[in-house]
Formats: structure tokens, C-alpha cells, sequence
């Protein structure tokens, strides 16, 4: 008995170090067909991402902040009534939205702009302005709570520029709260969905921007109807902010729910978002998913008890490329295997797991061992 439970232990300790890859076979340098087939496939699928007009855009996974794909992301544009969200970012950090504001502003006074349409003495809650900012988009509203949120408006874009250093945005300067066209505004595709990930954590601020229609009430009524044309019309589309102005042309940020994740998509520098956006968001719906990787059922997790040391990646992938995934196990030589009935020792750090495709790791995350019964 004791001989076969050596004789056990010496074929457990054979297969953790002999199996350490799983799936298609890795790539192994530049020369090999499998690279080839590989590199022509990456090169077909990004030639076939839609042609657009717009001058720049961004596609990015809304679990992780990855930018799948782009078209000059970081592109320095102006960025006009998208500058919204960091308006009402930086609203939702620092005040009270139950403070009721008296307007100073006439939106009468403001031809040509978006306006939820404020006359002078009306009061309306900070809430109630974020929605007649977000939702007709209104210049008026935009004003209005940067003088009483900052102080004055130059205080306010103070604190939008402070607030861009700290998410690490580095295409991005604000001069002022509504993103009508000025010197040195400016902002890419990529920092506006850095931004727009942020605000989009307030339910608030998601609430607002899923809303097609509403009335405000005040000492007048405001007949508020969403600005996003996506919104209702493309399924999935949960917001969130259009941009118009005769230097920005057309620009607008959309949120996309898909399976209980979402998908961010800019376009900037447009003569109509509509049909670029339309041919992103219907691309990436066809051609992506995303996928959740395991250790795969082997001889070697049924034995020796491995498994992740953090929770199993889910990674945003086009699907030729997630049939190609690889698993590798990176064991560390020197981990003793346990035998033992105790249930209370802890999990051992038994190396890491890779995830790989196209020859670029995905993934890597601790492998840990647990302990098995004695038979």
C-alpha cells in the first residue's frame, strides 16, 4: 500500500510538470504557419471594420477601459456638447442635487444655442437642471449649474480640468461647462469614453441619459425630448451625449448594453453620426463577444486540485480570435504536492495561467493548489 501511494504521488508530480498547455498548439515564432494564419485573420477583420466618416472614433469595453479598436482615438477635437458629461461629473461629486438653484439665465438671451429653455427666476433643482442639461442638451442649463456649483464658471472649469487630470486623461482641456466652440477646447474619442465610464457608474446620471422624454415643472414647464437618435431606434442603446457645433460638426458617445455588458462608442468630427455610429455598433455586435476563460477539465486539475487564484478572466474578443485562445500553465518548480486530509490549510501558490491568442498574452493570473483527501 504504501509503495502504490509512492508510486501515486510520483505520476501526480509527472503530470503537473508534462501538461502545461491546453487548446491549439502556442505559437512559437514568426515563421510558423500557424502565426500566418493567424496574422492574416487579425489583418482581414480589422479591414473589415466599417468605413466611417468621421474624423475619429473609439470603440472600447466598458468591463476593462480597453480600446478594441480605433480610428485616430487620440485625436484632439472639439468636442462639443459631449463636454456635458464632465459637466455633470463633476456636478454629481460635489453638490447636493436637492438644492434648489434661481436662475440668473435667460435662455431668450441665447440664439442659435441648445436650451431647455430657463428664464431669469425660475428655481429648479440641481437634479432637474442635470436633466435639462443631458437631455435637450441645454447650453442654458449648463451655465446655470457651473455658476452654482463653482462658484463662477471659471472656478467650475477649474475643477472639470481638475477632475480630467485625475481620470489620466491626457487629449482633454475644458474653458468651459456647455462645449460651445473656443480656443483650446478640446478632447479625443477615447478620453470623452474614459469620461463617460466614469459618470456612468451615478445611477442618477444613466437614468438621465436612458430618458427619451420628460417634463420638468417649475414656475414654467419644460417640454425636455432626448437629443440621442440612437436612443429607441437601436436596440440596446442606453445613452449617453450628442455634441453639435459649427467646428465639431456632429460628435456623440454611445452606451451599449449587450448580454450584461457594455460597449462604448465615439465618433467625432462627423457630417452625421447616425449612420457611422449604426455601422460600429452593428459591426462589433456581429463580430465580438464576450468570453470567460478556465482552466480547462485535464489530468492535471482532476489530480493535483488546481485552480485560479482570482476570478476567471472575461475578455472582450472578435470571435475568430476567441476560437483560438490558448491555456498555459507556468507552474513553479519547487511546489510541493499535499496529501493530507486537512481541509484548513490554505490554497498554494502554484505558479500562473496564461491566455493567449494571436501570440500576444490576453491574461495571466495565479494558479493555486488546494489540498486533496488522502485516499
Amino acid at each position: 500500500m504504501l509503495l502504490r501511494r509512492q508510486l501515486g504521488l510520483v505520476l501526480v508530480a509527472g503530470i503537473a510538470f508534462c501538461l502545461v498547455g491546453f487548446g491549439p498548439p502556442a505559437i512559437a515564432a514568426s515563421g510558423d504557419p500557424g502565426t500566418r494564419v493567424y496574422t492574416d485573420q487579425f489583418n482581414q477583420a480589422r479591414d473589415s471594420v466599417p468605413t466611417i466618416q468621421a474624423t475619429a472614433a473609439a470603440v472600447v469595453d466598458g468591463d476593462t477601459g480597453t480600446l478594441v479598436w480605433g480610428k485616430k482615438p487620440h485625436l484632439p477635437l472639439p468636442p462639443a456638447s459631449m463636454t456635458k458629461m464632465m459637466t455633470a461629473l463633476v456636478t454629481l461629486q460635489h453638490d447636493n442635487l436637492s438644492r434648489v438653484i434661481t436662475s440668473d439665465v435667460d435662455a431668450s438671451k441665447m440664439p442659435g444655442d441648445s436650451v431647455m429653455g430657463l428664464h431669469i427666476g425660475e428655481q429648479l433643482s440641481l437634479r432637474d437642471l442635470l436633466f435639462g442639461m443631458l437631455i435637450p442638451s441645454g447650453d442654458d442649463a449648463a451655465t446655470l449649474i457651473a455658476q452654482a456649483v463653482g462658484g463662477t464658471q471659471a472656478n467650475f472649469v477649474a475643477m472639470m480640468n481638475a477632475d480630467a487630470v485625475q481620470l489620466g486623461l491626457t487629449d482633454t482641456h475644458f474653458v468651459n461647462p456647455h462645449g460651445l466652440d473656443a480656443p483650446g477646447h478640446l478632447s479625443s474619442p477615447y478620453d470623452e469614453i474614459v469620461i463617460a465610464r466614469a459618470v456612468m457608474r451615478y445611477p442618477l446620471f444613466r437614468q438621465i441619459v436612458a430618458t427619451q422624454h420628460i417634463v420638468i415643472r417649475g414656475k414654467w414647464v419644460y417640454d425636455l425630448t432626448n437629443t440621442n437618435l440612437l436612443l429607441g431606434h437601436h436596440p440596446g442603446v442606453i445613452g449617453i451625449k450628442t455634441g453639435t457645433t459649427d467646428l465639431a460638426l456632429h460628435a456623440i458617445t454611445v452606451a451599449e448594453e449587450i448580454n450584461g455588458h457594455i460597449l462604448y462608442v465615439t465618433v467625432m468630427h462627423t457630417p452625421n453620426y447616425v449612420p457611422d455610429e449604426t455601422a460600429l455598433l452593428d459591426y462589433f455586435e456581429s463580430h465580438y463577444s464576450w468570453r470567460t476563460f478556465n482552466i480547462p477539465e485535464s489530468p492535471l486539475e482532476s489530480s493535483a486540485g488546481y485552480s485560479l487564484g482570482a476570478p476567471p478572466p472575461t475578455l472582450y474578443l472578435p470571435d475568430w480570435e476567441a476560437a483560438h485562445v490558448t491555456t498555459k500553465l507556468n507552474l513553479t518548480p519547487d511546489t510541493p504536492l499535499r496529501v493530507t486530509g486537512n481541509p484548513d490549510l490554505p490554497p498554494q501558490n502554484a505558479g500562473t495561467v496564461s491566455f493567449s491568442a494571436t501570440g500576444q498574452v490576453l491574461a495571466r493570473l495565479p494558479l493555486e493548489t488546494s489540498t486533496t483527501s488522502t485516499p
